[in-house]
């Protein structure tokens, strides 16, 4: 494949890569180390504190704690303390308690067998591992505002903060719990134990302004692209685009923009990304619905999308009903030959609840976050690319 002459490393643009310089969430990361840190000098007698990382969708959340974890391992090896940070998408690796508790003990040890245990039984499991390996553990659970909102009565907080409970008396090598969230609106769905265990330990994400925002893509020009292929104009136009509304400084999205401007100029034999490519990836797409939603979705919930776009496509109105909904999921399941799920109501409200679609009622579903051609055009491919692979 021969050397582009846009891009140096494409893949510095995914949202999954993590880079080691996060501007302007220094004091976040300091904070989080205060917290923490201070631990490493008596490990054995340290108890668990559990802090909340709010701030809406995009402000670096999920960055800061992952890198968070790496700089507070490498700093417990440096004192000869095997700690682990542990990291665990709720809406990627927690249907349920029970899927949660099996995902998060097998991201620490393939050593535990999940199959026969309670989620009880699982934490407990867990805890002795540790003691006997003599390794210490910090849990981020990640979109716990969306845990709580589709299992209410599934209490992972209580369990979670109730650990030292578990083994009075002795020392808990889980030192501590990081829950991510949007805001505090998660809090009305728990119980009043659960939001006095909880505490009120709180590190906000505000917003990313403009100039922020510039100097997050300028970082990752640096690694994605060639030298000189990005202006300093086509910097400003995505940091203004993605601080105002209706994106807010999801920067996330100044990401897609500018990876999907790259990918223009590419195909059309351009040398440099410049503020057309980016007006015109811009008029295409509402971006608002990001790849990374989409992918975190599983092939049923994929196929119930893009039967929506489909349907909303030919209506040409902004919903369409249920029924109609149902009618168009049908036909995208011939084609693919994939049988219906039965619950998609219940996948419908998941959607909602990850933000993706709205509905008003059962004749008013509608997606508002995405070009309805882009998102067919999108969820048509990755449909293909995953029949392919598998």
């Amino acid at each position: 494949m021969p050397k582009s002459l846009i891009f140096k490393d494409r893949n510095k643009l995914s949202p999954y890569y993590i880079p080691r310089r996060l501007p302007h969430r220094d004091q976040q990361i300091n904070m989080l180390l205060s917290i923490y840190e201070g631990m490493l000098e008596d490990i054995w007698g340290a108890y668990p504190r559990f802090i909340e990382v709010v701030g809406p969708a995009g402000t670096g959340k999920t960055c800061t704690t992952i890198r968070f974890g790496e700089i507070i391992s490498e700093r417990a090896h440096n004192r000869g303390i095997n700690l682990q940070h542990v990291y665990v998408n709720c809406k990627v690796d927690g249907a349920t308690r029970y899927v949660l508790y099996s995902n998060l003990v097998k991201k620490v040890t393939p050593k535990i067998s999940t199959k026969s245990l309670s989620p009880e039984e699982m934490i407990r499991q867990l805890i002795n591992y540790l003691k006997f390996e003599e390794i210490f553990l910090i849990i981020t659970l990640d979109e716990i505002d969306y845990f709580v909102q589709i299992n209410p009565k599934e209490h992972v907080i209580y369990d979670l903060t109730r650990i030292p409970e578990m083994q009075p008396g002795t020392p808990i090598p889980i030192i501590g719990g990081i829950f991510v969230a949007r805001s505090l609106k998660w809090h009305d769905l728990l119980e009043q134990g659960e939001r006095s265990t909880l505490g009120r330990g709180i590190i906000e994400f505000p917003r990313y302004t403009s100039r922020q925002i510039r100097d997050i893509l300028a970082d990752r020009v640096k690694e994605a692209f060639q030298p000189n292929v990005v202006s300093d104009e086509t910097l400003d136009l995505i940091s203004d685009i993605t601080a105002n509304p209706p994106i807010n400084g999801d920067v996330r999205i100044g990401l897609e923009l500018l990876y999907y401007s790259g990918i223009l100029a590419e195909n059309t034999g351009s040398i440099k990304v410049t503020p057309e490519h980016v007006r015109k990836v811009y008029s295409e797409i509402n971006p608002t619905i990001t790849a990374e939603d989409i992918l975190s979705l599983d092939k049923d919930s994929r196929m119930i999308l893009l039967a929506l776009a489909r349907g909303l496509k030919a209506s040409k109105s902004a919903y369409i009903s249920l029924r109609d909904l149902r009618k168009f999921y049908n036909i995208v399941c011939e084609e693919y030959n994939v049988k219906p799920v039965e619950e998609v109501e219940e996948r419908i409200q998941d959607l909602i609840y990850r933000g993706i679609i709205d509905m008003k009622s059962l004749l008013e579903i509608g997606i508002s976050g995405a070009a309805l051609i882009d998102l067919e055009r999108f969820l048509d491919n990755l449909m293909r690319q995953l029949e392919q692979s598998g």
